[in-house]
Order: structure tokens, then sequence, then C-alpha cells
């Protein structure tokens, strides 16, 4: 057909592939039980923004909108990222790795997940087959960027061009004030997802619910 699978993947996706945790034990939290799960309560205490029962964005968002709460929205961040980078696939065939080695270099996976599995997942079957295009709609705890050159590469890496370190993409954004396009780092992957989803096949969506404030991805999606 010449047209993609495109598989747009949200958190819901790594909670059903890791239901008991992932291979250090660690959970896999969902934004309505984040604060839970990563221990964020004393930190969001500091602020005095009620979050019981409330979607962690919107928390986010809140905190993010005024200068006061500047060193908590770094606190949160820091350990969100600390968090999520930890995370590991089983040395046992996972979900992650069926769902890349289905596909082909045409296809495309979507996601909005922070956690590393996609990108491990490809890195250890790479010998096996080429995998589809991956595209981290906002950003990912293993993957660096370039803003001189617009390029993306492993964390830790260094730019193929200008030899710089990539530096890290940006994983929080106030939830109301989402405007993917003035975000560099991401720009590239939300008018790439355009495309395939105005050129797919067919498309398939696991584990992802766009939530209604956020106007990007409902416009897109």
């Amino acid at each position: 057909m010449a047209k993609p699978h495109v598989i747009l993947l949200g958190a819901g996706a790594s909670r059903a592939a890791f239901p008991n945790g992932e291979g250090t034990g660690r959970k896999l939290p969902l934004m309505n039980d984040l604060v839970e799960v990563l221990e964020l309560k004393p930190i969001l205490d500091q602020g005095g923004v009620p979050y019981a029962g409330r979607n962690f964005e919107d928390v986010f968002s809140e905190l993010a909108s005024t200068s006061q709460h500047q060193t908590i929205v770094e606190l949160i961040q820091a350990k969100v990222v600390s968090y999520f980078s930890s995370l590991e696939l089983p040395a046992e065939p996972t979900l992650y790795d069926y769902l890349v080695l289905s596909m082909t270099p045409d296809d495309v996976i979507a996601t909005f997940n922070w956690d590393p599995f996609l990108i491990q997942a490809v890195k250890r079957n790479g010998h096996v087959s080429k995998p589809p295009e991956l595209l981290f709609l906002h950003g990912n705890v293993a993957q660096g960027y370039c803003p001189r050159d617009n390029l993306h590469g492993g964390i830790g890496a260094k730019c193929s061009r200008c030899g710089d370190h990539l530096r890290t993409v940006p994983l929080l954004y106030p939830i109301g004030e989402k405007d993917y396009e003035t975000e560099p780092a991401i720009a590239s992957a939300w008018r790439e997802v355009k495309w395939a989803f105005e050129n797919a096949f067919w498309v398939t969506s696991f584990g992802y619910s766009a939530p209604k404030t956020d106007i990007g991805a409902v416009n897109t999606y």
C-alpha cells in the first residue's frame, strides 16, 4: 500500500506491558497516580496546590503558571527525569520487543511516554530487523537533541555534525499552553506525526486518551 501503519502509545501501554513493574520492579505510573508512584507529595505540599484525585499535568500547569513556585517546578522536573531514567526492560521478550519487531521501517510509532522502553527495545533488536520510525511527542528521557543542527540521538551522545553533546529534551509543559510547534526539540516530531496521520493506511491507539485541555494533541489526533 506504500502507506504507514501508525501506532499511538500512551502511558497505559507501559502499564499494560509491566503491570507488576519493569525490569527492576519499579511501577509504571499513569498521570492520575504519578504523584503517589514518584512520591511527589512532600514537594507538592510545599506549593499548597491541591492534587488529590487530580491529573498530574493539571497540577503541574497550575504550579508553572506563577514564578513563585519555580523551585518546586524544578524539583518536580528533576524527580520525573530521575525516576523515568532508571526504568529498564526485563531480560525476557516484552510487548515493546514484539511491537518494534512486528513493524517495518516505513511504519511509525508515536508516543507521549517519557520512559525509555521503545529506545531500549530498538537497540536490543537492531540485529534482527530495521525498526519503525519513533516519534516522541512529549520528549523522552533516553533521547537527546542538538538545537544548532536540529538533530536527535541517544542521550549522552554527540551531534554528528557539530560534535556538541546532545541536550536533554524538556518533558513537562503547562498543559493549557502546549504549543508544540514552538518547542524546537519536539516540533519536528509533531510535523511528522501530522503527516503520518494524514497518510496512514492504519492507525492504532494503545493506552492513550488525549486530555481535553491538551489542545495541541486534540487538534492533531
